[in-house]
C-alpha cells in the first residue's frame, strides 16, 4: 500500500516536471520567434554614426555624426539636435506591433514599392575588437529599412527590412501615433532653426543697422569686462546709456531661432519688399573674431497690395506677427516671429533716458 502511494507520488512529481518543461519550452520558443520578428530596431543607437534617408521624390538627407553633440546634414549644415535625438530614440524604441495580414500582404508590398523612405543605418565598429582592445575604427552597415505610410488607425507604420519578405506594422509601445514623419528625407527639414546662440560673456560686439534711420544705428562693443555704446553715423561713443536695457539686449542673443523656411514667396513681395533695403541688419562678432549677420524685412499680409495710397493702412498691409529674415551665407529666406525679436528691434534712442 505504501509502495503504491509512493509510486503515485513519483508519478505526480514526474507529471509536474513534464508540464513545467513544456511551459518553459513554449515560453523560450515564443521568445525566439519574437526576437526574430523584432529585427526592425537598432539595439544600441549610441554607436550609430550615419543615417541616410532617401525618398521617391528625389530628396536625400545624409546625417553624419561630427561629434557627441553635433550632427551634420549632407556635409552642409548642422542638424537640429532635437530632431536627431527623436530619430535615434525612434530607431531604438520601435517594435513590431503585428505582421501584415496575409490578405493585405500584396497590397502593402505594392504601396511600399510605390511610396517609401529608404533608411540606411551605419554604426561605429572596429576591425579588431577584443573587448578592452579596439583597433582600426570602421563604419559598419547595420540595416536598410523601407518606411511606408501609417495604418488606418494612425497608431502604426508599415515597414519592411531589406532582404526580408514580410512587412510589419511598427509602433513604439505606449506611444500614440505613427512614425513615418520622423523619417524625413528633405534636407531643409533637418536644418537647425538657431540663428544666434551666444553666451553674453563671449560677445565682442553687436552691430544694429537701421538703413531707413541711419541716425539710430549703433554698435555695442566690449573692452575687457566693459561694454561701450557707439553711434554708427558719426562714429562717436555715448555714455550714460541704460545698462539694464543693454544687458537685456546682450541676453537676447543667447538663443534666437526662426520659425520656418519660406519656400513660396509671392512675386509681389519679391518685387516690392526685397528690392528695398532691409528693416534691420544685426551683426554679432564673438571673441574669436567670427561674425554672423541677419537681415530682416517686413512681410505683407496675404493678398495685400502695396500702392502710394496704402501708406496709412499699415496694419492691413503688413503682417504684424511675422517678418522675413535672411542669414549671411544662406540661400534660405526664413520666417521670424516678432515676439521673439521684439527686444532687438529698438533704435539707439531706446537705450537712453532721452534721445541723444
Amino acid at each position: 500500500m505504501k509502495k503504491l502511494n509512493r509510486n503515485k507520488k513519483n508519478l505526480l512529481i514526474i507529471s509536474v516536471i513534464i508540464v513545467l518543461i513544456l511551459i518553459i519550452t513554449i515560453v523560450v520558443s515564443t521568445q525566439k520567434t519574437s526576437t526574430i520578428d523584432q529585427n526592425f530596431h537598432i539595439e544600441d543607437t549610441k554607436k550609430v554614426v550615419r543615417i541616410v534617408m532617401e525618398d521617391r521624390d528625389g530628396y536625400k538627407s545624409e546625417i553624419v555624426k561630427a561629434n557627441d553633440s553635433v550632427w551634420m546634414v549632407n556635409n552642409e549644415f548642422e542638424a537640429a539636435p532635437q530632431m536627431v535625438k527623436t530619430l535615434l530614440e525612434t530607431l531604438r524604441d520601435m517594435r513590431v506591433r503585428e505582421p501584415v495580414a496575409k490578405s493585405a500582404h500584396a497590397n502593402i508590398i505594392k504601396q511600399l514599392s510605390a511610396r517609401h523612405v529608404r533608411v540606411d543605418v551605419y554604426s561605429q565598429s572596429y576591425y579588431i575588437n577584443l573587448g578592452f582592445i579596439k583597433l582600426f575604427k570602421r563604419e559598419k552597415f547595420e540595416k536598410t529599412l523601407y518606411i511606408g505610410s501609417q495604418t488606418m488607425d494612425n497608431m502604426g507604420t508599415y515597414m519592411i527590412v531589406k532582404g526580408t519578405e514580410n512587412p510589419c506594422v511598427i509602433h513604439i509601445p505606449n506611444f500614440r501615433g505613427y512614425l513615418s514623419t520622423r523619417f524625413d528625407a528633405n534636407p531643409d527639414d533637418w536644418k537647425t532653426h538657431t540663428i544666434f546662440k551666444y553666451h553674453p560673456s563671449n560677445i565682442a560686439s553687436i552691430r544694429v543697422e537701421i538703413p531707413h534711420l541711419e541716425e539710430e544705428s549703433f554698435e555695442i562693443y566690449s573692452e575687457g569686462e566693459t561694454f561701450h555704446f557707439k553711434m554708427l553715423k558719426d562714429n562717436t561713443n555715448l555714455s550714460s546709456f541704460d545698462t539694464l536695457k543693454v544687458t537685456s539686449l546682450l541676453s537676447s542673443f543667447t538663443n534666437l531661432s526662426f520659425e520656418r523656411i519660406e519656400k513660396n514667396i509671392p512675386k509681389i513681395e519679391v518685387d516690392t519688399i526685397f528690392s528695398k533695403s532691409p528693416s534691420f541688419i544685426f551683426t554679432v562678432k564673438d571673441k574669436n573674431g567670427k561674425t554672423k549677420s541677419l537681415k530682416t524685412y517686413m512681410k505683407l499680409n496675404e493678398g495685400s497690395w502695396v500702392s502710394e495710397n496704402d501708406k496709412d493702412k499699415f496694419y492691413e498691409i503688413f503682417d504684424i506677427n511675422r517678418m522675413y529674415g535672411i542669414m549671411d551665407g544662406s540661400k534660405d529666406t526664413v520666417i521670424l516671429q516678432y515676439f521673439a525679436f521684439d527686444n532687438l528691434l529698438k533704435p539707439a534712442s531706446y537705450y537712453f533716458s532721452q534721445k541723444k
